[in-house]
């Protein structure tokens, strides 16, 4: 037991108790017995919310003195000098491995560290992870300035004493994630100079001091991810130059500072994800030169900026999906010229403006599933020359323009299921000349004369695919069941013709009747289909 541990136990329980007596007292406990935390007098119903502020700040002042007191009181292990001591070390209950200088008592089911583990100064990895610790005494690491890695992870840590890691001179990667850590101080971090790895994520932290990072300029990922983080001061992050990876998913952020990633310039992989954020200042990212994946899915994004990404020209993965956007800015991407993937899925989005991806001519990934859009014009995807996979599915597409796809020659993925398609125009899909993936199930499928394009197009492109398989040119694998049923198209109507696969249908079963009308309609439709059945034109494969 460490010096003063009744002392330290008197001091808790007097702290309860004074803790109990203040709510008592400013609650007036005879008057509202039955809910302390509001007592609301109907007199003074009036300041509950400052009295609430007032309760929660006392609690809060009285909850972390209580941590520290905790942390006083917590044992101390031996701490070796002398190289004989790693002997000595590997008769304790950890499992300590003298040819590595390391020490793990990971899942031990520790309450405390042990008192009877000898543990030598000149360690170099000591795991605590996955244990049941709930507070550290600050010299649990006193001593140990070899030390390169410590796992703290996986515990119930409420508080860190301010010198906790002062002895860390030589520590690079730190873990002190999956604990119940609410705040942390300024200094927490200032001697742990040469810190290059900080995993704080799954934790209860609200907040960052100003200057938490102030003497670790060689960090380079920093991971504070699924915590209760809602404010960001603007030097949080200063003079990180060589930050690769800041992760702040599953936060309660709302709103950013304007340079709060101003010294950023190295940092690779940003992720804010998850978060609260409505709207992002027009600067927030014009120093990040460097990056290659921006994640700001799941937010309450309702708009983009003009030029907002304009200084990412190295960024290749750009995730915006799952936000509140209606609308995007013509010049909204302008200056992504390495682009290769943008998910803009699930969102409000009624429609593209005609050369929004003007810049972003090396995009190979477009995903737009699951908004509003109506309607795709001409030029909405010009400039697209690399594009691979698009994704447009689940929207309330009614209306393609015949030209859509001209700038889109290399497309491979098309998935156009769950909309309002009931046509095609005719050609629009000629250019598709890469094709291997199309998805056009669930559309309210038309199969009269005007679905005859897409009828013999299909038709067409099935026996290509499997006319090229069968002599081994190419492998259409898992896709090739996607053709045979010709792309999912089962038609709606007219009358009978519900129900029908469109693939199956010859020209003259979709057009019977409608010739008179019909005068331009041969030079849409491959001659050398015409009037030809799936089933005999299998025929012809079949002799091949």
């Amino acid at each position: 037991m460490p010096r003063g541990s009744s002392l330290v136990r008197m001091l808790a329980t007097f702290l309860r108790i004074l803790h109990l007596f203040t709510l008592l007292l400013y609650c007036e406990a005879s008057v509202c017995p039955q809910n302390w935390n509001t007592c609301i007098d109907p007199d003074l119903s009036h300041s509950s919310k400052s009295s609430d502020i007032f309760l929660e700040d006392i609690e809060s002042r009285l909850s972390s003195l209580e941590r520290r007191l905790r942390a006083v009181e917590q044992p101390v292990w031996q701490i070796g000098t002398s190289h004989e001591d790693w002997e000595i070390c590997a008769e304790g209950p950890c499992k300590c491995v003298p040819e590595t200088k390391s020490l793990s008592c990971w899942r031990y089911g520790l309450l405390d560290v042990p008192p009877s583990q000898v543990v030598p100064n000149d360690i170099l990895k000591l795991d605590l992870g996955s244990n049941q610790m709930t507070a550290l005494h600050r010299d649990t690491f006193l001593d140990m300035t070899q030390l390169n890695q410590l796992d703290l992870s996986g515990n119930y840590i409420e508080h860190l004493p301010l010198n906790l890691f002062f002895s860390l001179h030589s520590a690079v990667h730190l873990r002190i994630s999956k604990n119940f850590l609410r705040e942390l101080h300024q200094n927490q971090f200032v001697k742990v100079r040469n810190l290059r790895i900080l995993d704080v994520s799954s934790n209860r932290l609200q907040t960052l001091p100003e200057s938490l990072f102030i003497a670790n300029s060689v960090l380079v990922l920093l991971d504070f991810s699924n915590n209760l983080i809602s404010y960001l001061p603007s030097g949080t992050f200063h003079g990180l130059k060589t930050l690769e990876e800041l992760l702040l998913s599953h936060n309660r952020l709302s709103t950013l500072q304007s340079g709060v990633f101003r010294d950023l310039v190295n940092t690779k992989c940003l992720k804010l994800d998850d978060n609260r954020l409505k709207k992002l200042p027009a600067d927030i990212f014009h120093q990040q030169i460097s990056l290659e994946e921006l994640n700001l899915r799941g937010n309450l994004l309702t708009e983009i900026p003009d030029n907002l990404f304009s200084s990412l020209e190295r960024l290749l993965t750009l995730e915006l999906s799952s936000n509140r956007l209606t609308h995007i800015r013509p010049l909204a991407f302008d200056g992504l010229v390495a682009l290769k993937e943008l998910q803009l899925g699930q969102n409000y989005i009624k429609t593209l403006t005609p050369g929004l991806f003007d810049s972003a001519n090396s995009l190979e990934r477009l995903i737009l599933y699951a908004n509003n859009i109506e309607v795709l014009s001409k030029n909405t995807f010009r400039g697209l020359n690399n594009l691979t996979s698009l994704f447009l599915h689940s929207n309330r597409l009614r209306l393609l323009h015949p030209d859509l796809f001209k700038d889109t020659p290399n497309l491979r993925k098309l998935l156009l299921e769950a909309n309002y398609l009931s046509y095609l125009p005719a050609k629009i899909l000629d250019g598709l000349l890469t094709i291997r993936q199309l998805r056009l199930e669930r559309n309210p499928w038309h199969c009269d004369c005007s679905a005859a394009y897409l009828a013999t197009w299909l038709q067409r492109r099935y026996l290509t695919i499997t006319n090229s398989s069968s002599i081994g040119e190419i492998n259409i694998g898992d896709n090739s069941k996607s053709w045979e049923f010709g792309a999912g198209v089962i038609c709606r109507g007219p009358g009978a013709m519900g129900g029908k696969l469109l693939l199956r249908l010859t020209f003259h079963e979709l057009c019977e009747g409608q010739w008179a009308s019909m005068k331009g309609l041969v030079p849409r439709v491959p001659k050398d289909l015409l009037g030809i059945s799936l089933s005999n034109a299998l025929g012809k494969v079949a002799e091949v």
